[in-house]
């Protein structure tokens, strides 16, 4: 199972940094970082990543090791919440997904620490609202009600 999951995300990152080399120029014409230099180093740090952690599990001799029920359990709750995210982003924005999907997930896999969830669930928004809405002056999604 771990040899399948490792495979699917080689081949996404592949697929990610064929497109990045492919259809993202690297540069301007003014000499900047165009469109495609960030997802050029991204793409190639998760191969890398991959490929790494895929050596090290034949090392170790765990690749083809099984999961244990629960893991399977956790794996589609996981996934439940990311797709419960990707509705809430695009129908009510970024302001009330984030913190739903971070408090979802911190509340399920975190249980019991409900001071560090609540400073998460604030911090985590208010960076990326400031890291990217401010500083980067990058569009945030609004949703349809906004």
């Amino acid at each position: 199972m771990r040899l399948f999951f490792y495979l699917f995300i080689l081949v996404v990152a592949i697929c990610y940094t064929y497109i990045a080399f492919v259809d993202l120029t690297f540069f301007t014409n003014r000499g900047r970082m165009g469109p495609g230099f960030f997802p050029r180093i991204l793409g190639l740090a998760m191969v890398i990543a991959m490929l790494l952690v895929i050596l090290g599990d034949i090392k170790k001799n765990t690749l083809f090791s099984g999961t244990q029920d629960s893991q399977y359990k956790d794996a589609a709750v996981l996934i439940g919440f990311s797709l419960t995210f990707g509705v809430l982003l695009m129908v009510f924005g970024y302001v009330v997904a984030i913190p739903a999907y971070i408090g979802a997930t911190l509340f399920y896999f975190n249980r019991g620490k409900y001071v560090t969830n609540a400073v998460v669930v604030v911090a985590v928004p208010v960076v990326i609202h400031f890291l990217f809405g401010s500083l980067l002056n990058a569009s945030l999604p609004h949703g349809l009600w906004w």
